[in-house]
């Protein structure tokens, strides 16, 4: 049977894994933004969880994130689409903008989900390589993608960290006018710059943006697109679903981004601890860590790989450990949390 022989196909995929919850322990792993204060994110909560009423469809309440979003972004508001997350974002795409034996490339290493799902819906994944030093080669790249029908470009990239130079990013959109261009940027309220604006201009470019990361709100499930007006219009009247995202989930939203102030305080703070921590472990024999716009780092840390992980276990300090990456030994990816936290991890790393 058709369906069995397709099952069979799926089971065999690589998938993307939840990380483990460990309670007690410091969350290292999924960059989750603990630099902003939960009883910040809980005083918006419970006043918007007052404001709404959840025995209504979230009509307003959808209009006006858009309205703000917009705002943020610094585009027209008909630009803009909200999903349940960028990941629910990214399916909707995949399975309505492309179909099953069209090409996707992208250069790796780079965000895991986002190649499971285009093997899940059979769409042909062309993977190339960063450098040594986790760079892209944009003419390199951009001779592969010649041949796609869709480019992903997750900047700043996870797990390693680096935006892609601005010039270098609009240059490959220039290259690629006539393929679909994913831009990925659940981490740029970190990094230097974003490609909003330009995705608002462009007929063939979608900025993928979220407030998981910056914003505190990885529970809440917003995510949202930018792109151009009539792209944005088919996906919110045709493509997504009526109601997308809770009631709660978009008042919160919209109340954190009328504080948006506070959270680029915090973005500001996230910053400064990262260049300190990148600093710390520079100085520490054998590791390697290599340049991030986000709000984690990404480490090579070779011989000390066991050791490092061993020391923080036994402190309860979970980070991501990715192992052996594209050539390079021991690596991990290591979220910026409080300066208590950041220090605790330090402290670990340090002396082993």
């Amino acid at each position: 049977m058709r369906f069995s022989r397709e099952l069979s196909r799926i089971s065999k995929l690589d998938r993307y894994v939840r990380p483990e919850k460990i309670e007690g322990a410091i969350k290292l792993d999924s960059n989750e933004n603990f630099a902003l204060d939960k009883d910040f994110i809980t005083a918006v909560a419970k006043s918007a969880a007052r404001r709404v009423d959840l025995r209504e469809y979230p009509i307003d309440e959808l209009e006006g994130l858009y309205a703000k979003l917009a705002k943020y972004a610094g585009v027209p508001q008909e630009c803009v689409s909200v999903g349940s997350g960028s990941d629910q974002i990214i399916e909707l795409l995949l399975t309505t903008l492309a179909q099953k034996g069209s090409r996707a490339t992208v250069f790796v290493p780079t965000f895991s989900y986002f190649i499971n799902r285009c093997e899940l819906h059979g769409i042909l994944v062309d993977r190339v390589p960063l450098d040594s030093n986790f760079e892209l080669d944009a003419a390199v790249f951009v001779k592969r993608a010649r041949r796609a029908d869709l480019v992903y470009l997750c900047s700043p990239n996870n797990p390693t960290g680096g935006q892609i130079p601005r010039r270098t990013a609009e240059a490959i959109i220039d290259e690629l006018d006539d393929t679909l261009v994913l831009v990925d940027e659940a981490y740029a309220d970190f990094a230097g710059y974003s490609l909003a604006k330009i995705a608002a201009r462009r007929h063939n470019v979608i900025v993928l943006r979220t407030l998981s990361k910056a914003f505190g709100l990885a529970g809440a499930r917003v995510g949202y697109m930018v792109t151009n007006e009539r792209m944005a219009g088919v996906f919110n009247s045709t493509i997504q679903s009526p109601y997308p995202v809770s009631t709660l989930s978009l008042a919160i939203a919209a109340s954190v981004l009328e504080r948006s102030a506070h959270v680029k305080k915090t973005i500001e703070a996230v910053r400064r601890e990262r260049e300190r921590v990148a600093k710390r472990l520079s100085e520490v024999k054998g590791i390697k860590v290599y340049r991030s716009d986000a709000n984690f780092l990404f480490i090579e840390a070779g011989r000390k790989y066991h050791a490092i992980a061993e020391a923080l276990a036994k402190k309860e300090i979970v980070v991501k450990l990715l192992g052996n990456v594209a050539g390079h030994p021991g690596c991990m990816r290591v979220t910026i949390g409080t300066r208590r936290t950041n220090s605790r991890f330090l402290q670990c790393v340090e002396s082993v």
